[in-house]
C-alpha cells in the first residue's frame, strides 16, 4: 500500500539498498553529502525494519507516522548536509502556524533527529543534526494547552460500550478507580482485593501517589470478567504477581496503544466533535474527580481519591483523612452510580 507521500516500504527497502550497494561499488561514497532528507528517511526506515534495527516496531511505526504526514512534506526535498537549525525552526513555526499540538511538533523532531542521526552516523551523509542545535525555548511543551474534557457519566458508559475487551476493562479503572493509565498498566493481581472491595495503587508518579482506594461494583464487575478471560489464556496470566493488563500475547500492554483504543472509542460514541480535543486517557480520570464532585463529596475526599502529589495539597489536605475512611468513600461513589 503507498503511503501519502509517495513511497511503499518496499520502495523503501529498495532505496536502502541502492544506497548500501553504491557504496559497496563505488558509485556512493561513504559522506555523499548530496543525499536528501528523503532519501536518508527512506534508507532509516528500511534499516530499522531490517535485521540491523535495534528500535521496536511501534517506535518506528510511530517514526514512520510523524515522517510521512509531517517532516517530509516539509523538508523531504532538501539535501540533508545543508539543513540548518533555521529550517527546523520554521518547521516548527509551520506546524505551530497548522494548530499541531506540543506533542506532536515533538514527535515530529524525535523522528527527524533520527534520520539525521542514522545520516550522520551510519552513511556520513551529514555532518552536524541541526536538531541537536536547537535552543530549550524552540521546543514547544508536551503538556496540554486547552482544558481537560470532563464526561458524565452517561457518556463514559457509552465510551465504555465501544471498547472491546481488551480495553475496556483498563479504560473502566481509569474512570472507577480515577488511575492514571500508568497506574492502570502497572496493577498486579495481588493488587485486586474483591473480598474487601479495594484496590492498592502503587504509586508510578510520586511516593503520594501509592495508596489503597474504593473498588467500585462496575469496575470489580468488569475486573472479574476480565480474570475469567485472562484465566481461559492460561493460569500464569492471573498468578498474584501476574499483570492485570496485558496483550493478547501475554506482553505489558502500551499506554499510547490504550490512548490510541480509548480515542478510537470516543470518536465511534460521537465525543470527540469538530473543534473538541480528542478524549484521552486522563480525562477519564478528570472525569471521575467531576462525578465525585457532583454527588457532594468535599475537597478533601476527592484529594484522596485521586492521591494528588502536591506536598501542600498533601499537608494540609490529606492530614484529616485516614485510611479507615476509604470504606465511606466508596459508599459515597457506590450510592451515585446506576444500581
Amino acid at each position: 500500500m503507498a503511503h501519502p507521500d509517495g513511497f511503499t516500504k518496499t520502495e523503501a527497502i529498495a532505496a536502502h539498498r541502492r544506497l548500501v550497494v553504491g557504496v559497496e561499488t563505488g558509485e556512493v561514497e561513504i559522506g555523499d553529502r548530496s543525499l536528501t532528507v528523503r532519501a536518508i528517511a527512506e534508507s532509516f526506515l528500511a534499516r530499522e525494519r531490517g535485521v540491523l534495527g535495534k528500535r521496536k516496531k511501534t517506535t518506528i511505526d510511530g517514526y514512520e507516522s510523524q515522517l510521512v504526514k509531517h517532516v517530509l512534506p516539509a523538508l523531504g526535498k532538501y539535501k540533508a548536509d545543508e539543513l540548518t537549525v533555521q529550517h527546523v525552526r520554521s518547521f516548527i513555526d509551520k506546524l505551530a502556524a497548522e494548530g499541531r499540538s506540543g506533542t506532536l511538533v515533538r514527535r515530529s523532531l524525535s523522528a527527524l533527529s533520527a534520520v539525521l542521526r542514522h545520516g550522520e552516523r551510519d552513511l556520513g551523509a551529514v555532518r552536524r543534526n541541526p536538531v541537536r542545535d536547537l535552543d530549550r525555548g524552540d521546543r514547544p511543551s508536551s503538556k496540554r494547552q486547552s482544558e481537560p474534557r470532563y464526561l458524565g457519566l452517561a457518556e463514559v458508559e457509552a465510551l465504555l460500550g465501544k471498547l472491546g475487551d481488551e480495553y475496556r476493562p483498563v479504560a473502566a479503572a481509569l474512570f472507577y478507580g480515577a488511575l492514571r493509565v500508568s497506574e492502570a498498566l502497572a496493577l498486579t493481581w495481588a493488587d485486586v482485593d474483591f473480598a474487601n472491595a479495594t484496590l492498592t495503587v502503587r504509586g508510578t508518579k510520586t511516593e503520594a501517589s501509592w495508596a489503597v482506594i474504593p473498588l467500585l461494583p462496575p469496575l470489580a464487575d468488569e475486573l472479574r470478567a476480565h480474570r475469567e478471560r485472562q484465566a481461559g489464556k492460561g493460569f500464569e496470566r492471573i498468578r498474584p504477581n501476574a499483570l492485570v493488563f496485558q496483550s493478547p500475547s501475554g506482553r505489558p500492554q502500551h499506554r499510547r496503544n490504550a490512548l490510541r483504543a480509548v480515542q478510537n472509542a470516543a470518536d465511534a460514541a460521537g465525543l470527540n466533535g469538530e473543534g473538541w480535543e480528542p478524549v484521552g486517557c486522563h480525562d477519564l480520570r478528570h472525569s471521575c474527580a467531576a462525578f465525585a464532585f457532583s454527588l457532594g463529596m468535599t475537597p478533601v475526599e476527592v484529594a484522596r481519591l485521586l492521591r494528588h502529589s502536591d506536598p501542600a495539597i498533601t499537608l494540609s489536605v490529606y492530614a484529616g483523612l485516614d485510611d479507615a475512611s476509604i470504606a465511606g468513600l466508596g459508599a459515597k461513589l457506590a450510592a451515585g452510580l446506576p444500581g
